[in-house]
């Protein structure tokens, strides 16, 4: 018997969300649409430039993000991620115990909680300056490894490839899971993440994962292909495949089952948590025992809902419809 729907390790963040405009994008030297992992200097730097522009708060991670929501619809969650006993640190401790996450937060006193500063553009891009802080110094002795025994999924994303550290723990929780027939769920989580992790990835994904979630970029990177190609390949390993195609809703391959989901028609506002969405609904579906069909309807209604307005938190209307999907 398993006692948790899901456990996660990931970047515990706090996300601070601007809305810009592409100049400032050119002024900056960024790149539009992507991650850029910067260091304390760079980060204050970028906020300098923005001191006079209006800001909201939220916490964040890509995996916390998801946990976050699936808790909002009534899973039991694990997380387990690496903070400082500051402010944010705080903040983001007391909302995760409000929602009932079950919270494993390492407390690091010589690195500042991370943050995510996330730039938002008229067409809804969103381009974003990560700082990890204490994330970067997680490790395999914080690892929750009862609780991923314990659990249906183990979830966990891409971005924590890029420092040793996170890598080795992240090593030692999937073969905890793997051990205990717990299901591996992998989220690519960004481009520049995968082109610099490809080799790593598809080696996951042939030996560990159970299910894949990818965007089109991130498909093509993979396997240097379409995305509809690449997810076939994904399933080919035995893996369930996820490949979000933005505008054209998604596609999902098992073994020989394909299927096609529509987008849900919105108004893009801001992309932030998109994905993190998408993988939510998905994984609500799974974890309720539906159709990758119906996961993947799941998937689209909340990833639609998220990106109508600022910030990476779905609206209570658009849970409300996710547990309807899902309903007996």
């Amino acid at each position: 018997m398993k006692s948790y729907d899901i456990t996660s390790v990931c970047n515990a963040l706090m996300d601070v969300l601007i809305e810009i405009t592409d100049e400032d994008i050119k002024r900056l030297g960024l790149t539009k649409g992507v991650m850029h992992l910067v260091d304390s200097k760079r980060q204050r730097e970028v906020l300098d430039h923005f001191k006079s522009k209006s800001h909201v708060t939220e916490l964040g991670g890509s995996a916390m993000n998801a946990i976050r929501t699936l808790a909002r619809l009534g899973h039991k969650t694990v997380f387990a991620g690496m903070v400082n006993d500051d402010d944010f640190g705080r903040r983001i401790r007391e909302r995760m115990n409000s929602l009932g996450i079950k919270a494993y937060l390492g407390g690091h006193q010589n690195e500042s909680t991370g943050t995510c500063l996330i730039l938002i553009t008229p067409d809804g891009e969103r381009t974003m300056n990560t700082n990890l802080g204490a994330s970067r110094l997680y490790d395999a002795t914080h690892i929750p490894h009862d609780e991923i025994a314990a659990s249906h999924v183990f979830h966990f994303c891409g971005y924590q490839w890029d420092t040793a550290d996170q890598k080795s723990a992240l090593m030692s929780s999937i073969k905890t899971a793997h051990t205990n027939n717990t299901i591996i769920s992998l989220d690519l989580a960004d481009p520049f993440v995968v082109d610099r992790n490809r080799n790593d990835f598809i080696s996951l994904i042939q030996e560990e994962a159970d299910i894949v979630f990818a965007n089109k970029e991130e498909a093509r990177l993979l396997f240097n292909t379409t995305p509809e190609d690449t997810a076939r390949r994904i399933a080919d390993t035995g893996s369930i495949a996820v490949v979000k195609l933005g505008a054209e809703g998604a596609l999902v391959v098992k073994g020989k089952e394909e299927f096609r989901i529509p987008p849900v028609p919105t108004k893009v506002v801001d992309t932030t948590a998109a994905g993190d969405m998408f993988a939510a609904g998905f994984l609500h579906g799974f974890l309720k025992g539906k159709d990758l069909n119906t996961c993947g309807k799941v998937a689209a209604t909340l990833a639609s809902d998220v990106i109508s307005r600022i910030g990476a938190i779905v609206s209570d209307d658009a849970l409300t419809a996710a547990k309807k999907l899902t309903k007996d």
